[in-house]
């Protein structure tokens, strides 16, 4: 069995525990699934709170995200919403010195949007909380997601604990996910392949997205003329 990346964090006892009650076997793959991207945005990216590890995951992310636009798969955006003066964030504090809540929440240029992705903004961990992301899946006729973002611990986990509970399939695509803490990072990605999701790497989804049916889908009009063309590999960041 490969490794996993939270196998320096779990103990004998809870490997037993494991085996002993089948966590971990891998679920059915969502036929009709969603890309949605958590998080790409300038807080976590840029400047001096910058997420270790997470311009990695992007790089991986940007991957996924062009092989599903390929293939005509749903790709959905999500960030924060929050007002410049910090009144909708009570439980922070309101808003430090020099913060730029709304610059914060903009999605960085690698990850932008293409015509025909939808954004939508949340102001809770879950994706799902207060918001469309469920009415859009619906419309679209997804019956699961492939998550990646950030970070691990907090929107990822809830989002695919949500989606789960709503009834869908969950893909999380491990290595283009982030979080400030390896522990916190391992262990949430431990607990969601034992009953959530299924933890993937990259590499090991391209054949799966590649081979899904083209087109599946009614995705937004946009304003392209032509899907964008698989690009050639960028060594260190695109395959």
């Amino acid at each position: 069995m490969a490794s996993k990346i939270w196998d320096a964090f779990i103990s004998e006892r809870d490997r037993k525990v494991f085996k002993a009650a089948g966590y971990g076997v891998e679920g059915t793959k969502p036929a009709r699934p969603a890309l949605v991207l958590i998080g790409f945005n300038k807080r976590h990216l840029e400047g001096p709170d910058a997420v270790s590890g997470a311009s990695e995951a992007m790089n991986r992310a940007a991957v996924l995200a062009r092989h599903c636009r390929a293939r005509g798969l749903p790709v959905i955006h999500v960030t924060g919403a929050t007002r410049p003066d910090g009144w909708d964030r009570p439980q922070e504090d309101g808003v430090a010195a020099g913060a730029d809540p709304v610059g914060d929440n903009a999605l960085v240029t690698t990850m932008r949007p293409e015509p025909r992705d939808i954004v939508i903004r949340r102001q809770a961990p879950s994706a799902f909380f207060d918001s469309d992301l469920m009415s859009f899946l619906n419309l679209l006729g997804a019956d699961g997601l492939i998550l990646a973002g950030g970070q691990t611990a907090g929107a990822v986990r809830a989002t695919a604990i949500d989606a789960f509970s709503l009834n869908l399939r969950v893909v999380i695509a491990d290595d283009a996910c982030f979080d400030p803490w390896q522990a916190s990072h391992a262990i949430a990605l431990c607990d969601l392949d034992a009953k959530y999701a299924d933890p993937t790497p990259v590499d090991a989804l391209l054949p799966w997205i590649d081979a899904l049916p083209e087109d599946a889908f009614s995705l937004p009009a946009g304003a392209r003329d032509k899907r964008p063309p698989l690009m050639p590999a960028t060594e260190g960041t695109e395959r």
